[in-house]
């Protein structure tokens, strides 16, 4: 529950744009790398997703987004937070 709550604060904290110079907000990233562990990998292995083409990745990013019922702001902050790895401006956790 504490997990959830701590997510949800991150999220009303999160606004898209501010990370302005390629600095990258700490919490934007650790709320992204959350929503992904929760949403992904709650129903299967996280798949790199530097292996998809453009058009592929945003395909399943689409598909995948309706099926974990992700909210607006939830698909905004996961998108943001996958194409800032896919760009190589984050690290892949260990």
């Amino acid at each position: 529950m504490k997990f959830i709550l701590v997510l949800l604060a991150a999220l009303a904290a999160w606004a898209p744009g501010e990370a302005a110079g390629g600095d990258l907000a700490r919490m934007d990233i650790g709320a992204g790398r959350k929503l992904h562990v929760v949403k992904c990998a709650k129903c299967h292995k996280l798949h790199e997703p530097k292996g998809y083409s453009e058009t592929d990745w945003q395909r399943w990013m689409g598909s995948m987004s309706r099926k974990s019922k992700l909210t607006a702001a939830q698909e905004e902050l996961l998108r943001w937070y996958l194409d800032e790895y896919r760009a190589g401006r984050i690290p892949k956790v260990k």
